[in-house]
């Protein structure tokens, strides 16, 4: 696992978001590192395996010195396995193949959920899962990604519905492929997803997005949840 420092931050339009606001980010490399430079409070980043993440990752992921139920102000899930970021044919996977590229980090990602809410509940707290394009339009040789975009994407809608009553909000923020791929495989699953070329003439930022995840946990939304934002800079626009 990778820990990142815990930092003070100003949050949206000078704010002041003090040091106490606890955020954890779930996930290693694009776009969870990027993500969490730009969120504001004390961010802690933790880069684990699918296959550790059980029912108490959270309680012991929280921050340094703190109790289980301490709580935890923003969760960002990004946990995406090596296996699901490398394009293959679904008739070319095995079972095995399938689970590390899409079942394990799912059930990662339920547990995650799991075990953040009480943390969250204890400070009326919010979870966002940052998702990629491709779950939402599909494309040939990425399934297991689509797949398990999609199934975070439900999970996150799930979510708000079953927690609002306690006070927890719930988002799914959809990205641009290239932000999860590497450079060789994000030009085809971009070509695969975009409707047309992208309205703002590229994809937005990490900080671009980190400021939506911050503006989505903030006290200006507090009346929204299970909301699924398309933050792709306006490639994929479907009716």
């Amino acid at each position: 696992m990778e820990h990142g420092p815990g930092r003070r931050a100003h949050g949206p339009s000078g704010a002041g978001w003090e040091v106490s606001r606890e955020v954890l980010v779930v996930g290693g490399g694009g776009p969870a590192a990027a993500i969490a430079a730009g969120l504001c409070g004390n961010v802690r980043l933790v880069a684990p395996d699918a296959h550790e993440v059980d029912d108490g990752f959270v309680d012991r992921a929280g921050p340094r010195g703190a109790g289980p139920t301490d709580g935890l102000d923003l969760v960002v899930h990004a946990l995406y396995p090596e296996q699901s970021r490398i394009p293959k044919p679904i008739d070319e996977m095995t079972d095995g193949d399938w689970a590390a590229a899409c079942d394990d980090p799912l059930e990662a990602g339920i547990r995650v959920a799991r075990g953040a809410h009480r943390h969250l509940a204890a400070r009326r707290g919010t979870i966002v899962f940052c998702v990629p394009l491709v779950g939402a339009a599909g494309a040939a040789s990425f399934v297991a990604l689509s797949a398990l975009a999609e199934g975070l994407r439900v999970l996150a809608r799930s979510l708000a519905r079953s927690w609002g009553s306690d006070g927890i909000r719930a988002h799914a923020v959809t990205l641009h492929p290239s932000m999860f791929l590497a450079p060789e495989h994000a030009a085809a699953a971009t070509e695969a997803t975009a409707l047309h070329d992208p309205a703002l003439g590229r994809p937005p930022s990490a900080s671009e997005v980190a400021a939506v995840i911050d503006t989505l946990a903030g006290d200006a939304t507090a009346g929204l949840t299970g909301a699924s934002v398309v933050m792709d800079g306006g490639a994929w626009m479907a009716g």
